[in-house]
Protein backbone atom coordinates (compact mmCIF):
# COMPACT_ATOMS: atom_id res chain seq x y z
CA UNK A 1 0.00 0.00 0.00
CA UNK A 2 2.74 2.43 0.79
CA UNK A 3 4.20 1.87 -2.74
CA UNK A 4 1.46 2.64 -4.21
CA UNK A 5 0.92 6.01 -2.12
CA UNK A 6 4.80 6.45 -3.46
CA UNK A 7 4.31 6.30 -6.80
CA UNK A 8 0.97 8.29 -6.99
CA UNK A 9 3.16 11.10 -5.09
CA UNK A 10 5.61 11.08 -7.53
CA UNK A 11 3.67 10.56 -11.00
CA UNK A 12 1.57 13.96 -9.34
CA UNK A 13 4.80 16.36 -9.05
CA UNK A 14 5.63 14.19 -12.62
CA UNK A 15 2.28 15.79 -13.71
CA UNK A 16 2.64 19.18 -12.34
CA UNK A 17 6.62 19.53 -13.77
CA UNK A 18 5.02 18.62 -16.90
CA UNK A 19 2.19 21.31 -16.35
CA UNK A 20 4.95 24.07 -15.79
CA UNK A 21 7.19 23.14 -18.65
CA UNK A 22 4.13 23.31 -20.76
CA UNK A 23 3.24 26.67 -19.75
CA UNK A 24 6.98 27.78 -20.00
CA UNK A 25 6.93 26.25 -23.73
CA UNK A 26 4.28 28.20 -24.86
CA UNK A 27 5.68 31.35 -24.50
CA UNK A 28 5.75 31.90 -27.87
CA UNK A 29 2.40 31.50 -28.83
CA UNK A 30 0.29 33.99 -30.99
CA UNK A 31 0.09 37.57 -29.18
CA UNK A 32 -3.02 38.43 -31.02
CA UNK A 33 -6.29 36.93 -32.30
CA UNK A 34 -5.26 37.91 -36.04
CA UNK A 35 -6.37 34.68 -38.22
CA UNK A 36 -3.73 33.63 -41.12
CA UNK A 37 -2.90 29.84 -41.56
CA UNK A 38 0.59 30.02 -42.08
CA UNK A 39 0.60 27.11 -45.22
CA UNK A 40 3.62 25.83 -46.64
CA UNK A 41 3.52 28.05 -49.58
CA UNK A 42 3.79 31.14 -47.23
CA UNK A 43 6.46 29.62 -44.87
CA UNK A 44 8.63 29.53 -48.35
CA UNK A 45 7.43 32.71 -49.38
CA UNK A 46 8.77 34.37 -45.76
CA UNK A 47 12.04 32.20 -46.60
CA UNK A 48 12.39 33.74 -49.97
CA UNK A 49 11.93 37.11 -48.47
CA UNK A 50 14.58 36.34 -45.59
CA UNK A 51 17.06 35.18 -48.92
CA UNK A 52 16.68 38.32 -50.85
CA UNK A 53 17.32 40.84 -47.90
CA UNK A 54 20.44 38.44 -47.32
CA UNK A 55 21.44 39.29 -50.65
CA UNK A 56 20.00 43.17 -51.02
CA UNK A 57 23.74 44.70 -51.15
CA UNK A 58 23.89 42.60 -54.47
CA UNK A 59 21.29 44.58 -55.76
CA UNK A 60 22.40 47.80 -54.42
CA UNK A 61 25.48 47.33 -56.15
CA UNK A 62 24.23 46.07 -59.37
CA UNK A 63 21.89 49.77 -59.42
CA UNK A 64 25.15 51.82 -57.94
CA UNK A 65 27.09 49.87 -60.92
CA UNK A 66 24.49 51.45 -63.58
CA UNK A 67 24.36 55.25 -62.17
CA UNK A 68 28.47 55.15 -62.14
CA UNK A 69 27.89 53.94 -65.72
CA UNK A 70 25.19 56.59 -66.58
CA UNK A 71 27.44 59.41 -64.58
CA UNK A 72 30.40 58.92 -67.11
CA UNK A 73 28.13 58.66 -70.22
CA UNK A 74 26.52 62.08 -69.09
CA UNK A 75 30.53 63.39 -68.66
CA UNK A 76 31.02 62.06 -72.51
CA UNK A 77 27.56 63.51 -73.81
CA UNK A 78 27.67 65.07 -77.44
CA UNK A 79 25.30 68.12 -76.62
CA UNK A 80 23.01 69.44 -74.41
CA UNK A 81 20.20 67.46 -75.20
CA UNK A 82 21.96 64.07 -75.16
CA UNK A 83 22.78 65.59 -71.60
CA UNK A 84 19.18 66.31 -70.96
CA UNK A 85 18.23 62.24 -71.51
CA UNK A 86 21.15 61.12 -69.48
CA UNK A 87 19.89 63.44 -66.70
CA UNK A 88 16.33 61.92 -67.21
CA UNK A 89 17.88 58.43 -67.09
CA UNK A 90 19.48 58.78 -63.61
CA UNK A 91 16.91 60.07 -62.23
CA UNK A 92 14.55 57.35 -63.19
CA UNK A 93 17.49 54.91 -61.29
CA UNK A 94 17.07 57.64 -58.45
CA UNK A 95 13.21 57.97 -58.47
CA UNK A 96 12.85 55.13 -55.58
CA UNK A 97 16.38 54.91 -54.77
CA UNK A 98 17.34 58.16 -53.12
CA UNK A 99 14.73 60.86 -53.17
CA UNK A 100 17.43 63.68 -53.20
CA UNK A 101 19.58 62.91 -55.93
CA UNK A 102 16.45 62.35 -58.05
CA UNK A 103 15.14 65.67 -57.18
CA UNK A 104 18.38 66.96 -58.06
CA UNK A 105 18.31 66.04 -61.46
CA UNK A 106 14.67 66.51 -61.85
CA UNK A 107 15.71 70.23 -61.45
CA UNK A 108 18.63 69.60 -63.46
CA UNK A 109 16.28 68.91 -66.84
CA UNK A 110 14.51 71.72 -65.92
CA UNK A 111 16.93 73.94 -66.42
CA UNK A 112 18.02 72.03 -69.50
CA UNK A 113 14.40 72.39 -70.63
CA UNK A 114 14.23 76.08 -69.71
CA UNK A 115 16.98 76.73 -71.75
CA UNK A 116 15.47 75.15 -74.71
CA UNK A 117 12.27 76.22 -74.54
CA UNK A 118 11.08 72.54 -74.34
CA UNK A 119 7.20 73.12 -72.55
CA UNK A 120 6.65 68.97 -72.55
CA UNK A 121 10.05 68.38 -70.90
CA UNK A 122 9.01 70.96 -67.95
CA UNK A 123 5.48 69.31 -67.36
CA UNK A 124 7.29 65.91 -67.36
CA UNK A 125 9.87 67.23 -64.91
CA UNK A 126 6.80 68.49 -62.57
CA UNK A 127 5.38 65.62 -62.67
CA UNK A 128 8.06 63.73 -61.44
CA UNK A 129 8.14 66.23 -58.80
CA UNK A 130 4.95 65.51 -57.96
CA UNK A 131 5.64 62.11 -57.25
CA UNK A 132 9.06 62.67 -55.33
CA UNK A 133 7.34 65.10 -52.48
CA UNK A 134 4.49 62.91 -52.06
CA UNK A 135 6.84 60.21 -51.62
CA UNK A 136 8.49 61.96 -49.26
CA UNK A 137 5.54 63.61 -47.36
CA UNK A 138 6.45 66.95 -48.55
CA UNK A 139 2.21 67.15 -50.19
CA UNK A 140 2.48 70.95 -50.12
CA UNK A 141 5.56 70.99 -52.40
CA UNK A 142 3.80 68.11 -54.36
CA UNK A 143 0.45 70.23 -54.60
CA UNK A 144 2.52 73.41 -55.85
CA UNK A 145 4.35 70.82 -58.88
CA UNK A 146 1.15 69.70 -60.02
CA UNK A 147 -0.37 73.07 -60.31
CA UNK A 148 2.14 74.46 -62.68
CA UNK A 149 1.03 72.29 -65.25
CA UNK A 150 -1.55 73.14 -67.39
CA UNK A 151 -3.57 69.86 -67.86
CA UNK A 152 -6.05 71.37 -71.04
CA UNK A 153 -2.54 71.93 -72.59
CA UNK A 154 -1.13 68.66 -71.52
CA UNK A 155 0.53 66.38 -74.41
CA UNK A 156 -1.16 62.80 -74.56
CA UNK A 157 1.89 61.10 -73.57
CA UNK A 158 1.60 62.63 -70.28
CA UNK A 159 -1.73 62.69 -69.43
CA UNK A 160 -1.55 58.93 -67.73
CA UNK A 161 1.43 59.99 -65.90
CA UNK A 162 0.11 63.48 -65.39
CA UNK A 163 -3.13 61.75 -63.79
CA UNK A 164 -0.86 59.17 -62.23
CA UNK A 165 0.80 60.92 -60.06
CA UNK A 166 -2.32 62.47 -58.75
CA UNK A 167 -3.93 59.97 -57.86
CA UNK A 168 -0.72 59.16 -56.10
CA UNK A 169 -0.97 62.77 -54.58
CA UNK A 170 -4.43 62.38 -53.29
CA UNK A 171 -4.52 58.89 -51.85
CA UNK A 172 -1.20 59.68 -49.67
CA UNK A 173 -2.73 63.13 -48.50
CA UNK A 174 -5.97 61.02 -47.55
CA UNK A 175 -3.94 58.45 -45.87
CA UNK A 176 -1.54 60.65 -44.13
CA UNK A 177 -5.33 62.90 -42.64
CA UNK A 178 -6.83 59.38 -42.17
CA UNK A 179 -9.90 59.68 -44.51
CA UNK A 180 -9.43 56.22 -45.87
CA UNK A 181 -9.94 53.17 -44.66
CA UNK A 182 -10.43 48.94 -45.41
CA UNK A 183 -14.11 49.55 -46.23
CA UNK A 184 -13.41 53.12 -47.60
CA UNK A 185 -9.65 53.00 -50.09
CA UNK A 186 -10.22 56.25 -51.54
CA UNK A 187 -12.45 59.59 -51.01
CA UNK A 188 -14.55 61.50 -53.98
CA UNK A 189 -11.71 63.60 -55.21
CA UNK A 190 -9.66 60.89 -55.44
CA UNK A 191 -12.34 58.41 -57.26
CA UNK A 192 -12.92 61.39 -59.86
CA UNK A 193 -8.97 61.20 -60.93
CA UNK A 194 -9.58 57.52 -61.07
CA UNK A 195 -12.48 58.02 -63.21
CA UNK A 196 -10.69 60.99 -65.34
CA UNK A 197 -7.63 58.18 -65.94
CA UNK A 198 -10.25 55.65 -67.02
CA UNK A 199 -11.06 57.40 -69.76
CA UNK A 200 -7.25 57.99 -70.79
CA UNK A 201 -5.45 54.66 -70.16
CA UNK A 202 -6.20 51.48 -72.70
CA UNK A 203 -5.68 48.01 -71.57
CA UNK A 204 -2.54 47.17 -73.02
CA UNK A 205 -0.93 50.05 -70.88
CA UNK A 206 1.58 48.75 -68.25
CA UNK A 207 0.04 50.60 -65.35
CA UNK A 208 -3.48 49.79 -66.13
CA UNK A 209 -3.21 46.83 -63.63
CA UNK A 210 -2.75 49.65 -60.83
CA UNK A 211 -5.62 51.47 -61.81
CA UNK A 212 -7.99 48.81 -62.37
CA UNK A 213 -7.12 47.56 -59.17
CA UNK A 214 -7.71 50.92 -57.34
CA UNK A 215 -10.88 51.23 -59.11
CA UNK A 216 -12.23 47.87 -58.19
CA UNK A 217 -11.87 48.33 -54.74
CA UNK A 218 -14.67 50.45 -54.15
CA UNK A 219 -17.02 47.48 -53.66
CA UNK A 220 -15.90 43.95 -52.37
CA UNK A 221 -17.91 42.58 -55.81
CA UNK A 222 -15.91 45.01 -58.13
CA UNK A 223 -12.91 43.40 -55.99
CA UNK A 224 -13.66 39.74 -56.49
CA UNK A 225 -14.36 40.56 -60.14
CA UNK A 226 -10.91 42.23 -60.98
CA UNK A 227 -8.56 39.53 -59.13
CA UNK A 228 -8.51 37.07 -61.61
CA UNK A 229 -7.21 39.58 -64.59
CA UNK A 230 -4.99 41.28 -62.08
CA UNK A 231 -3.41 37.70 -60.93
CA UNK A 232 -2.57 37.17 -64.38
CA UNK A 233 -0.60 39.63 -64.68
CA UNK A 234 0.44 39.57 -61.78
CA UNK A 235 2.23 35.73 -62.06
CA UNK A 236 3.40 36.29 -65.33
CA UNK A 237 5.95 39.12 -64.74
CA UNK A 238 9.95 38.78 -63.86
CA UNK A 239 9.40 40.41 -60.26
CA UNK A 240 12.15 42.35 -60.93
CA UNK A 241 10.71 45.89 -61.58
CA UNK A 242 8.87 48.32 -59.56
CA UNK A 243 5.94 48.45 -61.76
CA UNK A 244 5.90 44.54 -61.01
CA UNK A 245 5.90 45.72 -56.84
CA UNK A 246 2.81 48.11 -57.18
CA UNK A 247 0.91 45.40 -58.93
CA UNK A 248 1.39 42.98 -56.35
CA UNK A 249 0.79 45.38 -54.00
CA UNK A 250 -2.61 46.21 -55.63
CA UNK A 251 -3.72 42.52 -56.10
CA UNK A 252 -2.88 42.03 -52.13
CA UNK A 253 -5.11 44.50 -51.79
CA UNK A 254 -7.70 42.93 -53.64
CA UNK A 255 -7.42 40.27 -51.62
CA UNK A 256 -7.79 42.15 -48.45
CA UNK A 257 -10.97 43.64 -49.80
CA UNK A 258 -12.75 40.35 -50.07
CA UNK A 259 -10.88 39.07 -46.47
CA UNK A 260 -8.39 36.40 -47.80
CA UNK A 261 -5.78 37.13 -45.81
CA UNK A 262 -3.79 34.63 -47.12
CA UNK A 263 -3.41 35.62 -49.99
CA UNK A 264 -3.10 39.36 -48.83
CA UNK A 265 0.32 37.81 -47.04
CA UNK A 266 1.33 36.22 -49.79
CA UNK A 267 1.08 38.96 -52.80
CA UNK A 268 2.75 41.77 -50.25
CA UNK A 269 5.20 39.40 -49.95
CA UNK A 270 5.98 39.30 -53.72
CA UNK A 271 5.58 42.97 -53.59
CA UNK A 272 8.57 43.50 -50.88
CA UNK A 273 10.82 41.20 -52.83
CA UNK A 274 9.86 43.06 -56.17
CA UNK A 275 10.99 46.17 -54.19
CA UNK A 276 13.79 44.27 -52.88
CA UNK A 277 15.26 43.57 -56.30
CA UNK A 278 14.72 46.73 -57.95
CA UNK A 279 16.22 48.44 -55.03
CA UNK A 280 12.80 50.46 -54.13
CA UNK A 281 13.20 52.83 -50.91
CA UNK A 282 10.03 53.84 -50.92
CA UNK A 283 8.96 50.61 -50.01
CA UNK A 284 5.49 50.09 -48.23
CA UNK A 285 4.80 46.20 -48.78
CA UNK A 286 7.23 45.10 -46.72
CA UNK A 287 6.31 47.63 -43.91
CA UNK A 288 3.04 45.99 -44.19
CA UNK A 289 4.30 42.21 -44.21
CA UNK A 290 6.11 43.17 -40.85
CA UNK A 291 2.87 44.71 -39.18
CA UNK A 292 1.34 41.50 -40.14
CA UNK A 293 3.50 39.40 -38.73
CA UNK A 294 3.41 41.46 -35.65
CA UNK A 295 -0.07 40.82 -35.35
CA UNK A 296 0.28 37.31 -36.22
CA UNK A 297 2.68 37.33 -33.03
CA UNK A 298 6.22 36.76 -35.29
CA UNK A 299 7.84 39.31 -33.79
CA UNK A 300 11.63 37.90 -35.04
CA UNK A 301 11.01 38.85 -38.73
CA UNK A 302 8.18 42.01 -37.85
CA UNK A 303 11.43 43.31 -36.07
CA UNK A 304 14.18 42.35 -38.88
CA UNK A 305 11.75 44.05 -41.61
CA UNK A 306 10.41 46.91 -40.00
CA UNK A 307 14.35 47.75 -39.03
CA UNK A 308 15.16 47.67 -42.94
CA UNK A 309 11.83 49.43 -43.82
CA UNK A 310 13.30 52.41 -41.21
CA UNK A 311 16.95 52.35 -43.04
CA UNK A 312 14.89 52.39 -46.38
CA UNK A 313 13.02 55.31 -45.52
CA UNK A 314 15.75 57.22 -44.10
CA UNK A 315 18.18 56.49 -46.81
CA UNK A 316 14.78 57.78 -49.33
CA UNK A 317 14.55 60.87 -46.51
CA UNK A 318 10.75 59.60 -46.01
CA UNK A 319 10.22 62.19 -43.06
CA UNK A 320 6.48 61.41 -42.45
CA UNK A 321 7.23 57.20 -43.46
CA UNK A 322 10.24 57.07 -40.47
CA UNK A 323 7.27 58.60 -38.23
CA UNK A 324 5.03 55.95 -39.17
CA UNK A 325 7.98 53.12 -38.72
CA UNK A 326 9.48 54.34 -35.94
CA UNK A 327 5.92 54.04 -34.54
CA UNK A 328 5.63 50.50 -35.17
CA UNK A 329 9.51 49.80 -34.25
CA UNK A 330 8.15 50.90 -31.00
CA UNK A 331 4.67 48.94 -30.91
CA UNK A 332 7.41 45.75 -31.47
CA UNK A 333 9.76 46.84 -29.09
CA UNK A 334 6.58 47.25 -26.34
CA UNK A 335 5.69 43.91 -27.58
CA UNK A 336 9.29 41.99 -26.73
CA UNK A 337 9.74 43.62 -23.59
CA UNK A 338 6.14 42.27 -22.85
CA UNK A 339 7.07 38.59 -24.01
CA UNK A 340 10.80 39.13 -22.47
CA UNK A 341 8.67 40.17 -18.62
CA UNK A 342 6.14 37.35 -19.40
CA UNK A 343 8.95 34.85 -19.92
CA UNK A 344 11.03 35.88 -16.94
CA UNK A 345 7.46 35.58 -14.78
CA UNK A 346 6.32 32.47 -15.62
CA UNK A 347 10.44 31.16 -15.63
CA UNK A 348 10.41 32.38 -12.24
CA UNK A 349 7.28 30.61 -11.66
CA UNK A 350 8.50 27.65 -12.84
CA UNK A 351 12.10 27.76 -10.57
CA UNK A 352 10.12 28.17 -7.78
CA UNK A 353 8.26 25.17 -8.76
CA UNK A 354 10.24 23.14 -9.54
CA UNK A 355 12.08 23.73 -6.21
CA UNK A 356 8.86 23.05 -4.50
CA UNK A 357 8.67 19.83 -6.38
CA UNK A 358 12.40 18.94 -6.05
CA UNK A 359 12.06 19.39 -2.20
CA UNK A 360 8.71 17.25 -2.49
CA UNK A 361 10.82 14.37 -4.39
CA UNK A 362 12.94 14.45 -1.78
CA UNK A 363 10.14 13.53 0.75
CA UNK A 364 9.00 10.88 -1.42
CA UNK A 365 12.47 10.12 -1.79
CA UNK A 366 13.54 9.71 2.06
CA UNK A 367 9.71 7.88 2.69
CA UNK A 368 10.09 5.44 -0.30
CA UNK A 369 13.69 4.48 1.48
CA UNK A 370 12.27 4.37 4.66
CA UNK A 371 9.40 2.15 3.52
CA UNK A 372 11.70 0.07 1.41
CA UNK A 373 13.52 -0.92 4.45
CA UNK A 374 10.79 -2.37 6.20
CA UNK A 375 9.86 -3.82 3.03
CA UNK A 376 13.03 -5.67 2.90
CA UNK A 377 12.82 -6.60 6.60
CA UNK A 378 9.40 -8.02 5.93
CA UNK A 379 10.16 -9.43 2.65
CA UNK A 380 13.04 -11.20 4.82
CA UNK A 381 10.66 -13.17 7.03
CA UNK A 382 8.57 -13.55 4.17
CA UNK A 383 11.84 -15.15 2.22
CA UNK A 384 12.00 -17.74 5.45
CA UNK A 385 7.91 -18.40 5.99
CA UNK A 386 8.58 -19.56 1.88
CA UNK A 387 11.70 -21.37 2.26
CA UNK A 388 9.77 -23.33 5.10
CA UNK A 389 6.89 -23.75 3.05
CA UNK A 390 9.24 -24.61 -0.29
CA UNK A 391 10.36 -27.81 2.13
CA UNK A 392 7.57 -29.18 3.26
CA UNK A 393 5.84 -28.81 -0.61
CA UNK A 394 9.09 -30.75 -1.84
CA UNK A 395 8.30 -33.86 0.81
CA UNK A 396 4.58 -33.85 -0.42
CA UNK A 397 5.85 -33.71 -3.84
CA UNK A 398 7.84 -36.43 -3.02
CA UNK A 399 5.37 -38.57 -1.14
CA UNK A 400 2.82 -38.19 -3.68
CA UNK A 401 5.95 -39.09 -6.44
CA UNK A 402 6.72 -41.99 -4.88
CA UNK A 403 1.98 -42.50 -4.31
CA UNK A 404 1.55 -42.02 -8.18
CA UNK A 405 4.91 -44.18 -8.99
CA UNK A 406 3.77 -47.20 -6.74
CA UNK A 407 0.00 -46.29 -8.63
CA UNK A 408 1.51 -46.72 -11.64
CA UNK A 409 3.00 -50.24 -10.27
CA UNK A 410 -0.07 -51.72 -9.42
CA UNK A 411 -1.90 -50.11 -12.56
CA UNK A 412 0.67 -51.84 -14.93
CA UNK A 413 0.51 -54.97 -13.06
CA UNK A 414 -2.87 -54.81 -13.52
CA UNK A 415 -3.12 -54.14 -17.16
CA UNK A 416 -0.54 -57.14 -17.55
CA UNK A 417 -2.74 -59.53 -15.52
CA UNK A 418 -5.47 -58.10 -17.72
CA UNK A 419 -3.73 -58.48 -20.80
CA UNK A 420 -2.44 -62.19 -20.13
CA UNK A 421 -6.14 -63.18 -19.27
CA UNK A 422 -7.53 -61.64 -22.15
CA UNK A 423 -4.63 -63.35 -24.09
CA UNK A 424 -5.32 -66.71 -22.31
CA UNK A 425 -8.82 -66.27 -23.25
CA UNK A 426 -8.06 -65.67 -26.99
CA UNK A 427 -5.33 -68.70 -27.00
CA UNK A 428 -7.83 -71.11 -25.46
CA UNK A 429 -10.58 -69.87 -28.01
CA UNK A 430 -8.29 -69.89 -31.08
CA UNK A 431 -7.01 -73.15 -29.54
CA UNK A 432 -10.73 -74.32 -29.83
CA UNK A 433 -10.84 -73.16 -32.86
CA UNK A 434 -8.26 -74.43 -35.16
CA UNK A 435 -8.59 -77.84 -33.10
CA UNK A 436 -12.01 -77.89 -34.52
CA UNK A 437 -10.52 -76.88 -38.21
CA UNK A 438 -7.91 -79.69 -37.78
CA UNK A 439 -10.73 -81.99 -36.90
CA UNK A 440 -12.49 -80.97 -39.95
CA UNK A 441 -9.85 -81.37 -42.35
CA UNK A 442 -8.72 -84.74 -40.86
CA UNK A 443 -12.85 -86.18 -40.73
CA UNK A 444 -12.62 -84.95 -44.66
CA UNK A 445 -9.98 -86.99 -45.03
CA UNK A 446 -10.82 -90.07 -43.90
CA UNK A 447 -14.36 -89.36 -45.28
CA UNK A 448 -12.47 -89.19 -48.91
CA UNK A 449 -10.11 -92.60 -47.55
CA UNK A 450 -13.28 -94.72 -47.11
CA UNK A 451 -14.99 -93.27 -50.50
CA UNK A 452 -11.87 -94.47 -51.98
CA UNK A 453 -12.24 -97.78 -50.43
CA UNK A 454 -15.65 -98.26 -51.32
CA UNK A 455 -14.99 -97.39 -55.04
CA UNK A 456 -11.74 -100.08 -54.77
CA UNK A 457 -14.25 -102.53 -53.46
CA UNK A 458 -17.06 -101.83 -56.37
CA UNK A 459 -14.57 -102.15 -58.87
CA UNK A 460 -12.82 -105.30 -57.26
CA UNK A 461 -16.16 -107.30 -56.56
CA UNK A 462 -17.27 -106.27 -59.84
CA UNK A 463 -13.76 -107.86 -61.35
CA UNK A 464 -13.14 -104.80 -62.86
CA UNK A 465 -9.30 -104.71 -62.52
CA UNK A 466 -8.12 -102.91 -65.13
CA UNK A 467 -10.35 -99.64 -63.72
CA UNK A 468 -8.34 -100.40 -60.35
CA UNK A 469 -4.95 -100.62 -61.80
CA UNK A 470 -5.49 -97.31 -63.64
CA UNK A 471 -7.17 -95.97 -60.48
CA UNK A 472 -4.17 -96.15 -58.27
CA UNK A 473 -2.20 -95.73 -61.38
CA UNK A 474 -2.91 -92.15 -61.98
CA UNK A 475 -1.31 -89.02 -59.60
CA UNK A 476 -4.08 -86.50 -59.86
CA UNK A 477 -6.38 -87.83 -56.52
CA UNK A 478 -2.80 -87.22 -54.63
CA UNK A 479 -1.75 -83.97 -56.12
CA UNK A 480 -5.21 -82.32 -55.55
CA UNK A 481 -4.81 -83.45 -52.29
CA UNK A 482 -1.83 -81.97 -51.70
CA UNK A 483 -2.68 -78.92 -53.54
CA UNK A 484 -5.53 -78.71 -50.96
CA UNK A 485 -3.29 -79.52 -47.59
CA UNK A 486 -0.78 -76.33 -48.90
CA UNK A 487 -4.19 -74.39 -49.17
CA UNK A 488 -5.19 -75.53 -45.70
CA UNK A 489 -1.81 -74.97 -44.25
CA UNK A 490 -1.57 -71.19 -45.56
CA UNK A 491 -4.51 -70.19 -44.74
CA UNK A 492 -4.56 -71.48 -40.97
CA UNK A 493 -0.74 -70.19 -41.23
CA UNK A 494 -1.66 -66.50 -42.03
CA UNK A 495 -4.03 -66.14 -39.47
CA UNK A 496 -1.76 -66.72 -36.90
CA UNK A 497 1.02 -64.84 -38.09
CA UNK A 498 -0.41 -62.36 -40.17
CA UNK A 499 2.53 -60.41 -40.65
CA UNK A 500 4.41 -63.28 -41.94
CA UNK A 501 5.33 -62.04 -45.51
CA UNK A 502 6.39 -58.87 -44.44
CA UNK A 503 8.18 -59.70 -41.57
CA UNK A 504 10.42 -62.78 -43.76
CA UNK A 505 11.06 -60.21 -46.85
CA UNK A 506 12.76 -57.58 -44.24
CA UNK A 507 15.39 -60.57 -43.62
CA UNK A 508 16.27 -60.10 -47.30
CA UNK A 509 18.17 -58.22 -49.36
CA UNK A 510 15.57 -55.37 -51.00
CA UNK A 511 16.24 -56.84 -54.66
CA UNK A 512 16.22 -60.60 -53.43
CA UNK A 513 12.60 -60.16 -51.63
CA UNK A 514 9.67 -62.68 -52.53
CA UNK A 515 7.12 -61.23 -54.73
CA UNK A 516 3.82 -63.64 -54.67
CA UNK A 517 1.51 -63.83 -57.75
CA UNK A 518 -1.93 -63.37 -57.98
CA UNK A 519 -3.96 -65.73 -55.82
CA UNK A 520 -1.04 -67.48 -53.56
CA UNK A 521 -0.69 -67.17 -49.96
CA UNK A 522 2.67 -68.64 -49.44
CA UNK A 523 4.82 -70.45 -51.95
CA UNK A 524 7.28 -73.50 -51.50
CA UNK A 525 9.78 -71.03 -49.98
CA UNK A 526 7.51 -69.07 -47.70
CA UNK A 527 6.19 -73.17 -46.39
CA UNK A 528 9.61 -74.32 -46.37
CA UNK A 529 9.99 -71.51 -43.84
CA UNK A 530 7.06 -70.89 -41.95
CA UNK A 531 7.14 -74.85 -41.00
CA UNK A 532 10.81 -73.55 -39.56
CA UNK A 533 9.39 -70.60 -37.89
CA UNK A 534 6.42 -73.16 -36.51
CA UNK A 535 9.79 -74.96 -34.88
CA UNK A 536 9.95 -78.05 -37.48
CA UNK A 537 13.71 -77.15 -38.94
CA UNK A 538 14.38 -80.62 -40.14
CA UNK A 539 14.92 -81.32 -43.86
CA UNK A 540 13.14 -84.51 -43.41
CA UNK A 541 10.40 -83.86 -41.53
CA UNK A 542 9.62 -80.90 -43.79
CA UNK A 543 10.19 -82.83 -46.79
CA UNK A 544 7.41 -85.02 -45.91
CA UNK A 545 4.80 -82.74 -44.85
CA UNK A 546 5.50 -80.41 -48.11
CA UNK A 547 5.68 -84.11 -50.44
CA UNK A 548 8.60 -83.33 -51.98
CA UNK A 549 12.12 -84.30 -51.88
CA UNK A 550 14.89 -83.58 -49.00
CA UNK A 551 16.98 -82.22 -51.73
CA UNK A 552 14.58 -80.03 -53.28
CA UNK A 553 14.06 -78.58 -49.19
CA UNK A 554 17.91 -78.69 -48.65
CA UNK A 555 18.22 -76.94 -52.08
CA UNK A 556 15.86 -74.52 -51.35
CA UNK A 557 17.05 -73.52 -48.26
CA UNK A 558 20.13 -72.69 -48.97
CA UNK A 559 19.07 -70.38 -51.72
CA UNK A 560 17.39 -68.63 -49.19
CA UNK A 561 20.12 -68.16 -47.06
CA UNK A 562 22.41 -66.35 -49.93
CA UNK A 563 19.98 -64.11 -50.41
CA UNK A 564 19.73 -62.87 -46.94
CA UNK A 565 20.62 -59.67 -45.44
CA UNK A 566 21.78 -60.84 -42.17
CA UNK A 567 24.47 -63.19 -40.88
CA UNK A 568 23.45 -66.98 -42.69
CA UNK A 569 24.28 -69.09 -39.61
CA UNK A 570 21.59 -66.51 -37.79
CA UNK A 571 18.96 -67.21 -40.65
CA UNK A 572 16.71 -70.01 -39.30
CA UNK A 573 16.82 -68.92 -35.53
CA UNK A 574 16.14 -65.52 -36.45
CA UNK A 575 13.15 -66.80 -38.37
CA UNK A 576 11.82 -68.87 -35.94
CA UNK A 577 11.32 -65.55 -33.58
CA UNK A 578 9.13 -63.61 -36.33
CA UNK A 579 6.02 -61.99 -35.19
CA UNK A 580 3.57 -63.22 -32.88
CA UNK A 581 0.46 -65.04 -33.10
CA UNK A 582 -2.65 -62.82 -33.63
CA UNK A 583 -6.03 -64.51 -32.16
Amino acid sequence: MFVLKANNLIFRLIVALLFIFQGVGGLNAQEDGFDIDFTSELKSLIDSLDVTLSENNKFVDAKRTRIRDLRHSLGNARDIEQQYWFLHDLYEEYRVFDSDSAIYYTNKCTEIADELGRRSWLDEMNIHRTYLYAATGLLDEAQKSIDKIDVDNLSSVLQIPYYQNLLFLNTHRDSYVGKVSRTLPYTEKTYKVLSDLSAQIPPSDPSYPWFFGWRSLNDVDSAANAIASVKKIVDESDGDTPRAAMNAWILSRLYERVDDNENKLKYLILSAISDIRSCNKEIASLQEVAHLLYRNGDLEHANAYINYCIQCANDYKSRVRVGKLADMQLHISQAYNDRIRSQAHKINLALWSVVIILLGLAAAVVFIFVQMKKLRRSRERLNYSNEQLRKHIEELNNTRSQLEEANMKLATMYDDVKEDARSLSQRNNAKEKYIADIFGICSDYISKLDDFRKSIYRMIVAKRFDDVRELTKTPELPHGEVKELYNNFDRIFLKVYPGFVDDFNALLRPEERIKLKKGELLNTELRIYALVRLGINDSVRISKFLHCSVQTVYNTRQRTRNKSDIPKDKFAETVQTLGKPSF
